[in-house]
């Protein structure tokens, strides 16, 4: 999928464009490019949610959002010398006083869209339509009530064929795991965690 920044836009649409991040770059070029990722990831957003929607639920992430050099990734806060490889923007999805968890897309160096999740975009339409409803901390109290320790519990929204699900687990060799459906709170799947050496 690529998106297009269409630069002629109407004064309604010019009152809300995202605020930018300032960069610390001599290179106009990069802040440039970061501005235009930002927007298409915007524009992106807005094919599920309408612009109050984006505002009311969206949040840039600048501690994940970064730039891709060779084998490493460069945040925001970093000073930038050069053309990354690639811009990975990240945006925070609010919820009932809960970030249930980040919408990821990942740019080449041309700005060309090469993945995002669109798991994620379907689940958080289903939150704020209240077809999904066991969030986050809903899924932390279900997992501790069933046996998971609260140390390194950081549960992960993620999707199958037919289902929305928290998958939980503790980091460390034979700790238990558990799949929460996000929409009913029921354990889906569950099993212990092995790690092989």
């Amino acid at each position: 999928m690529t998106l297009f920044l269409v630069s002629c836009s109407t004064d309604a649409q010019q009152k809300h464009v995202t605020n930018s991040v300032k960069l610390k770059t001599p290179n106009k070029q990069i802040q440039s490019n970061f501005d235009s990722c930002l927007g298409l990831t915007q524009e992106l957003l807005q094919t599920k949610f309408s612009e109050k929607e984006f505002y009311d639920y969206f949040s840039l992430d600048t501690r994940e959002t970064g730039f891709e050099f060779e084998n490493v990734v460069l945040s925001v806060k970093d000073t930038l010398t050069q053309m990354p490889n690639g811009y990975q923007i990240f945006y925070d999805f609010l919820y009932m006083g809960d970030t249930l968890s980040l919408f990821r897309v990942d740019f080449d160096s041309s700005l060309k869209v090469i993945d995002y999740r669109n798991f994620h975009l379907a689940a958080f339409r289903k939150f704020i339509d209240k077809k999904l409803t066991i969030t986050r901390i809903k899924a932390i109290e279900i997992a501790l009530k069933n046996g998971m320790k609260k140390q390194d519990l950081d549960p992960i929204l993620n999707c199958s064929a037919d289902k929305f699900y928290w998958e939980c687990k503790n980091d460390c060799d034979g700790c238990l795991y558990l799949d929460i459906d996000a929409k009913t709170g029921n354990i889906i799947g569950q099993g212990t965690v092995v790690y092989q050496y």
